[in-house]
């Protein structure tokens, strides 16, 4: 077999032939077919002494369906029921010489119903009825779950209606769905299924980039914590789609927005000049479901349903520019005369003509008035005509002149398909297929401003397309046997880029494309400033492509034997994700200012403002061409094994007991093509290794002159198995044996307490592999044309004026585009300093481990309200770790050591200073306590409301955002007190830490300094969600007797609300700063005051590094700066650098940048947030089967910024 073939580790072939002796044993036996997301029905049967009553009839029916099912009470008097479908039920129990009993209940996604039946004495045709004969408070298990019902998830007012958006309506859940962190774990540690089915982007660790309908989802429910041992993650989303029913039922809808009717809404915080973008959005959609009929040919009431949905968005809105800068219409004819440096009083910029350049001075003659004679070049011809003209008459190099908008739009289509299908009352078989497809585009205005936007120019363009397919099939083999088998696959396929993806725009701007790659490149002219620098640009996005498959085959066995109900099963994963980012290799340009400028022969430099970049574009002089060569698609494969055991102990009629086992196993990453490479003794070697015996040098694709490059500045490459490395680069882990343990005890009729204690292990989310290791050499190559490495100039490549090219000699025609080409047959000469890598530590790698534990006390409420506090604790071990490896040793310590300041070149700092490296491990770890109460009312007589209060205190080494790299620094983990944001810091090695001689500290030592407060995570929040029926019309508290005509009009209307306030996060003062002392500021003494430069009030959230002699019009008493700048200097002034006295007495000012600042980290809590949204709707009856339902959504209702 060949290297790069996919092979299936032996633990997963075990896998699979443990799934297909079920398969085969429930295809050998009686069996029912069924569906994933379903929940399980059992209870005690007694009689009026409270007596068990054996051999009891139990009748389970869904009354939407008409599918029933039959059992018997055991000897100990427990009936059981498993893989039930959620909806409305009827049970039934009956048995000769007693009263029929019957009760009405609805079974939630998930749930583990309790109904028990105490039989009176009498006739079988006396029935007695209960309704609502589930508890709403959790009596049997230890986790801790929370669902959203049909009623929640389709008339809460929704801000975009995705389902993703009411994870955040559930305790502990932050971040929303696309990198939720739950109970202070780490993104991707929620596991989110579609009818079980994961729809996880393993890419990023969130929900999939095109959720399913929300009319597809019947309920969802998410398990934070206490899962038992047959779900592999810590904290899981079970979203079931709807089914069809008996009844044929449907809707269709159109929901509006549009924010140029009645005028743009604005925030109180935005300025009255600023205009408010144009936003019309149209949600659409139909769904409908109901019996298979064919008529005269079959009739599947009662056995054969279906279900449709389509849901569509038109969202177009309108961004501004991100750059507003455009040259005038004069500029592109030449007249440069308005260019002024605006970094040094608008002094004016004098342009040289480069072909006037003495040969001895290398003087050269300005343009006259700064006119630069045409005809334009080609590239510049093309770029004007695609190029937007000023909306203004400013100057562009002193003030935006391009103040315009673009359109944003977004276009999102979901559709689902289910079949289910009741053979008998012991067969039913469930299929579905959902697609989504998005594709969405930033017309302009990013980083560039065309005149429209059929050329992809200032472009950013989003197309996603997810496919889910799940078939679910259940044998009930007997009353007590039960069988699931679930074949699921799961397709994600990402595009980023332009729309100018699939154009060659080098070859119609006549710039180099040595690759034939199609896209738009990136070009930047650069202006001259004394202090900084203007820029005009010409720029897009990088191609980025994604296309994540994932097939799930898992079986579930459930035996139900007295107290003891048993599950064990298993499940395969295989999971194949290509991923590729093609940076650049379409180019990436710039523009002087260089050819234009004039030497300056005592600075030895350009002279100060002289030169244009711009000017350097119209005469078709670039400074700097290059085109990157890509490794291409990244075949990433990676398959996940699990086997599980679970026991639930039904002890006492007071005490159940849930006692699991599960192994997870996880292979090590591998490439299908070996070109995953990671440096090698990186603090002694610049080598690189490969996996197995695959050399560098046999990986296809590489360009020779990409090696040869790589080998001329040093870098030599061995393979894993020879220098013995893990053969994958990865160690494999089979050790990952996960105890579950949850325990219910019911302290009465209406109170429970509840626990659980489980481990847990956890993938991590490719983002924070993929996304540094690109850049690992040999596999990555920037071609280039730099013209400052011409050695033709007077002395030549060994002489003083060597790397001065374009500013002392008259440009060849060589150098004039578009005869100025990228050569990417002829090695390159790179740097050996500092190269870019990721290193990760293979052979100790471990796969992520989270324990989870919880106490509960639960407690039912009049009108069938719960109850629940909660103790919520969560520890992540093994967790991905960036780390300090051959980090330059700073400055400070280098002049103290040696008592010689230290060398122009900082990476000759380095133990090899041919690296510049991030090191990642798998010894992070985190701990979250946290406190939850919640009460919680399910929809009943007109009202349903959620109520909840979180306290978290979460402390971490690491805590990447998801579809980030996760990239910090030993100073990073400072929070900024903006949600949304990554935490973790890097650990710093010993020589970063401040002190002479140097301390010696452990690893582990060092890695608590990289261990804060998690900033991620607000440490309070509150939040609720209701609805209400107002209590106006015929039957209600008011008006009831009013006539019809206005009943139609005041009556029926049903209010919604979602409401939130987070405290703020913690945050930090910058950690370029020292602090002297606390910079807390208590809330009553905050001073608010104007600061120079702004018209907007502030408020003095901590006493940070601001000279409060600058503030006016202050309210309150500023209090005097808490931090500083490092010091002192040579000079005792405080300014970021410390005084080194050297060997030769003189005394050198050494950056204090490169130590680990020890000053408090992360100490404060940040401004925190408050949001209400509220929504009022009403539902008109038409006919008897025809209604129509009008809304209104009011977002931000208090308008608070």
């Amino acid at each position: 077999m060949s290297v790069t073939q996919i092979r299936l580790s032996r633990t997963f072939r075990a896998v699979c032939l443990v799934l297909i002796g079920f398969l085969a044993l429930t295809i050998l036996l009686p069996s029912t077919w069924g569906q994933t997301g379903v929940g399980t029905v059992t209870g005690t049967v007694t009689d009026a002494s409270n007596a068990l009553v054996p051999d009891a009839q139990v009748t389970l029916t869904n009354t939407a369906t008409g599918v029933a099912r039959q059992a018997q009470s055991s000897a100990s008097g427990v009936y059981y029921f498993g893989a039930v479908p959620i909806g409305s039920y009827k049970l039934v129990v009956s048995k000769q010489g007693f009263e029929e009993w019957a009760g009405n209940f609805t079974l939630e996604v998930g749930q583990n119903a309790v109904v028990n039946a105490a039989l009176r004495v009498g006739g079988s045709t006396t029935v007695v009825e209960v309704s609502g004969a589930v508890a709403p408070i959790e009596t049997t298990g230890g986790s801790v779950a929370d669902v959203k019902e049909s009623t929640q998830i389709h008339d809460l007012p929704l801000n975009g209606r995705q389902i993703g958006l009411l994870f955040g309506l559930t305790a502990g859940v932050e971040s929303g769905a696309g990198g939720a962190r739950v109970n202070g774990m780490k993104v991707g540690s929620l596991d989110i299924n579609l009818d079980g089915v994961t729809m996880v982007d393993r890419f990023g660790g969130g929900i999939v980039r095109v959720q399913p309908g929300i009319e597809t989802i019947q309920e969802f429910r998410i398990e934070t914590v206490g899962s038992d041992a047959k779900f592999d993650q810590p904290a899981t989303v079970i979203m079931v789609t709807r089914s069809g029913t008996n009844q044929l039922r449907g809707g269709a809808y159109e929901y509006n927005r549009d924010n140029s009717v009645l005028g743009p809404a604005r925030l109180r915080s935005d300025p009255l000049n600023v205009p408010v973008p144009l936003l019309i959005r149209n949600e659409f959609g139909a769904f409908a479901g109901g019996p298979v009929v064919i008529p005269h040919v079959y009739n599947g009431r009662d056995k054969s349903f279906w279900f449709f949905d389509y849901e569509g968005l038109r969202d177009h809105e309108r961004s501004t520019a991100i750059y507003p800068f455009v040259p005038t219409a004069a500029m592109w004819n030449g007249d440069l005369s308005n260019a002024v440096d605006a970094s040094n009083k608008n002094a004016p910029i004098t342009i040289y003509d480069p072909t006037t350049t003495n040969p001895t001075t290398f003087q050269r003659q300005p343009f006259p008035n700064n006119q630069i004679p045409g005809p334009l070049n080609a590239t510049a011809s093309a770029l004007k005509a695609l190029t937007a003209l000023p909306t203004n008459s400013n100057n562009p190099y002193i003030a935006p002149n391009f103040l315009s908008t673009y359109p944003n739009v977004a276009h999102n289509n979901t559709i689902t398909a289910k079949v289910d299908q009741n053979l008998s009352d012991k067969n039913r078989l469930s299929v579905r297929y959902t697609q989504g497809w998005q594709n969405s585009a930033v017309e302009g205005g990013y980083f560039a401003n065309p005149i429209n936007t059929s050329s992809g120019m200032g472009t950013s363009a989003r197309d996603y397309y997810a496919h889910n397919v799940g078939v679910a099939y259940t044998r009930t083999i007997s009353s007590n046997w039960l069988n699931e088998l679930l074949v699921g696959v799961n397709r994600s396929a990402v595009h980023y880029g332009t729309s100018a993806d699939f154009t060659d725009w080098d070859s119609k701007l006549s710039l180099p494309n040595p690759f034939g790659v199609t896209g738009w490149p990136t070009l930047y002219s650069e202006e001259a400033g004394v202090n900084s620098y203007m820029y005009f640009g010409w720029d897009s996005d990088n191609v980025h492509n994604q296309n994540l498959t994932s097939e799930t085959l898992e079986d579930n066995v459930t035996l139900n034997r007295g107290k003891h109900t048993i599950q064990f099963g298993g499940r395969g994963r295989m999971e194949q994700n290509n991923v590729r980012e093609n940076q650049q290799a379409q180019g990436s340009h710039n523009w002087g200012p260089s050819y234009t400028t004039n030497w300056s022969p005592s600075a030895f430099g350009p002279a100060p403002d002289t030169g244009s970049g711009f000017a350097e574009l119209l005469l078709g002089l670039p400074n700097y061409l290059s085109n990157q060569y890509n490794r291409g698609y990244f075949y990433f494969r990676q398959t996940q094994n699990g086997l599980y055991f679970n026991d639930r102990i039904k002890a006492t009629p007071h005490l159940t007991l849930s006692l699991g086992l599960r192994w997870d196993h996880w292979t090590p990453y591998s490439e299908a093509r070996n070109r995953l490479v990671v440096p090698y003794n990186p603090e002694s070697a610049f080598e690189v290794i490969s996996p197995r015996n695959i050399s560098v040098n046999q990986i296809g694709g590489i360009p020779p002159a990409v090696l040869t490059s790589w080998s001329n500045v040093g870098l030599t490459w061995a393979t894993a198995n020879s220098v013995g490395y893990p053969s994958n680069l990865f160690q494999p882990v089979r050790r990952d044996f996960a105890p579950r343990l949850g325990v219910a005890y019911e302290i009465n009729h209406n109170t429970v307490i509840r626990g659980s204690y489980g481990i847990y292990y956890v993938g991590m989310p490719l983002s924070l592999l993929l996304q540094s290791t690109r850049n690992n050499p040999p596999l990555n190559l920037r071609f280039q044309n730099n013209p400052y490495n011409n050695p033709s100039v007077p002395g030549g490549a060994s002489g003083p004026n060597y790397g001065n090219y374009p500013l002392i000699v008259a440009p060849a025609p060589s150098d004039y585009l578009p005869t100025a080409t990228v050569d990417i047959n002829t090695p390159q000469g790179l740097s050996r300093f500092g190269n870019a890598a990721t290193v990760w530590d293979g052979p100790n790698w471990n796969d992520e481990r989270q324990q989870t534990w919880n106490v509960t006390l639960e407690h039912e409420l009049p009108g069938h309200t719960g109850l629940r506090l909660s103790y919520i604790g969560t520890y992540g071990q093994n967790l991905e770790q960036q780390f300090a490896i051959d980090d330059q040793e700073p400055k400070y310590s280098y002049a103290v050591r040696t008592g010689l300041q230290p060398p122009g070149q900082a990476d000759l700092l380095r133990p090899v200073p041919g690296w510049g490296l991030i090191g990642i491990n798998h010894t992070g770890y985190s701990h979250d306590h946290s406190a939850q109460v919640e009460l919680r009312r399910k929809f009943a007589n007109g009202l349903s409301f959620q109520w909840f209060y979180t306290y978290v205190r979460a402390l971490t080494t690491t805590d990447p955002g998801g579809f980030t790299a996760g990239n910090t620094s030993i100073n990073g983990g400072a929070g900024n007190g903006k949600f949304g944001q990554s935490g973790g810091a890097t650990v710093p090695e010993n020589i970063e830490i401040l002190g002479e001689p140097k301390p010696n500290l452990s690893y582990q030592q060092r890695l608590k300094l990289a261990y804060l407060n998690n900033v991620t995570i607000p440490p309070h929040r509150v939040t609720f969600n209701a609805i209400y029926d107002l209590p106006f019309g015929r039957g209600k508290h008011f008006a009831s007797n009013v006539a019809t005509p206005l009943d139609y009009v005041i009556g029926g209307w049903r209010v919604a609300t979602i409401g939130t306030w987070a405290s703020g996060l913690w945050m930090g003062v910058n950690t370029s700063l020292v602090q002297t002392r606390s910079v807390r500021i208590r809330a009553g003494n905050r001073a608010t005051l104007n600061i120079p430069g702004s018209t907007d009030r502030y408020r003095q959230w901590f006493a940070g590094n601001f000279d409060i002699a600058t503030a006016t019009n202050v309210s309150g008493s500023p209090v005097i700066p808490a931090a500083r700048p490092a010091g002192p200097n040579c000079t005792g002034a405080f300014n970021g650098k410390l005084a080194v006295t050297l060997a030769d007495g003189t005394c050198y000012d050494a950056p204090f940048s490169g130590f680990y600042n020890p000053s408090p980290r992360d100490n404060i809590i940040g401004p925190g947030a408050w949001n209400d949204d509220f929504s009022i709707y009403k539902v008109f009856k038409i006919k008897e089967r025809l209604d129509v339902r009008f809304a209104a959504d009011f977002f931000n209702a208090f308008n608070h910024p």
